[in-house]
């Protein structure tokens, strides 16, 4: 059944959005890339990653990377201040040192948060590109609401152009669609997808070890 939706304003969609990201207790999620990689600051690059996310500070991640321009599969699970990771040749789990993950500061929870909080000159984004039963807002965002993701930006990147989807009835932020770069290692016409789905699903996130 497709959502009416309430006649509101950009601004108002995407206020009411960040008031249901604060009540989502879990969600799966997953990362795509058009026109190149996000580049972490410790230079790895992340083709594609997908995982479960609880709030606040636990989480699983399966990335694709490219590490010295050699393909590695690494598997994370973040459990408050505990992170475990597969090692990049036996792929077996160890637990990492405090402070010493090649993920440190990614989270999916601020991910999505910092998007909608720092969104900048929100608007309903032309029909053409609606969705039924869904808002489409476009805006800008300053490099420094994707750090959670890339670690470490290049705070004088010109904005980044922000397309932001959100469910019409739960109000849930389900896509955003990021173009340009974070860092001074990605392209300008990088294109990041992040999708959100499965909203306080029956997600358990347990030590792999």
């Amino acid at each position: 059944m497709v959502v009416d939706l309430e006649p509101l304003s950009a601004a108002e969609v995407i206020s009411r959005s960040s008031d249901a990201l604060s009540g989502i207790t879990t969600f799966r999620f997953a990362l795509s890339h058009d026109h190149g990689n996000t580049i972490l600051s410790n230079g790895i690059e992340v083709p594609k990653a997908s995982g479960t996310a609880m709030v606040p500070d636990s989480y699983t991640l399966d990335a694709d990377t490219l590490v010295a321009g050699f393909f590695v599969n690494t598997q994370v699970t973040v459990i408050d201040q505990d992170s475990y990771i597969t090692h990049p040749i036996t792929q077996r789990w160890q637990l990492l040192e405090p402070g010493t993950s090649p993920f440190g500061t990614f989270n999916p929870v601020s991910l999505v948060a910092s998007i909608l909080e720092q969104i900048e000159n929100p608007k309903i984004a032309p029909t053409e590109a609606s969705e039924a039963g869904s808002y489409v807002v476009d805006g800008f965002l300053p490099a420094i609401a994707l750090k959670s993701l890339t670690g470490g930006v290049d705070e004088t990147a010109p904005l980044l152009e922000v397309r932001v989807t959100i469910d019409g009835s739960s109000f849930f932020p389900v896509e955003a669609r990021i173009t340009g770069r974070a860092t001074s290692a990605e392209y300008g016409d990088l294109v990041r997808t992040v999708r959100l789905f499965e909203f306080n699903s029956d997600i358990a996130i347990e030590p792999p070890i």
